[in-house]
C-alpha cells in the first residue's frame, strides 16, 4: 500500500509538472497540487499501515485507495479546466480592450472627417 501511494503521488507529480509545462494549468494550481504530490510520497515513505488490517479487510483497502484517487484526479481535472477558463478569460480581456481601443481611434478619425466635411461645405 506504501509503494501505491508513493507511485500515485510521483505520477501526480508528474502530470502537474506536464501541465505546468504545456500550459494547461496556472502556476498557483500547480503549486497547490505539487505540494499535494509531495505529501502524498511523504505519506507512501513515512506512515507504517501495518495495524490497518485489524479494522478493514484487504478488499475495502483497495476500495479505498481507488475512490481516494479517484477524488484526486477529479480535483485534478476540475482545476486543470478552471485553470483553462482563466486563461481564456484573460485572452478575452486583452481582446475587448484591443477592440475598445480601436473603437475610439475609429471614432477619433470619424469625428476629424466629418469636421472636415462641415469646413468644406461652409
Amino acid at each position: 500500500m506504501r509503494v501505491i501511494i508513493c507511485v500515485g503521488g510521483v505520477m501526480f507529480l508528474g502530470i502537474t509538472l506536464s501541465s505546468l509545462a504545456k500550459r494547461r494549468m496556472t502556476e498557483p494550481f500547480c503549486l497547490a497540487w505539487g505540494i499535494i504530490s509531495i505529501a502524498l510520497i511523504l505519506a507512501g515513505i513515512l506512515l507504517r499501515p501495518s495495524m490497518w488490517n485489524r479494522y478493514i479487510s484487504f478488499a475495502g483497502m483497495l476500495l479505498v485507495l481507488l475512490v481516494g484517487f479517484a477524488v484526486i484526479y477529479i480535483a485534478f481535472f476540475v482545476s486543470t479546466k478552471v485553470s483553462e477558463l482563466m486563461r481564456k478569460n484573460q485572452e478575452l480581456a486583452m481582446q475587448v480592450s484591443l477592440l475598445n481601443w480601436e473603437k475610439d481611434e475609429l471614432w477619433k478619425k470619424l469625428n476629424e472627417l466629418a469636421g472636415q466635411v462641415e469646413e468644406k461645405s461652409v
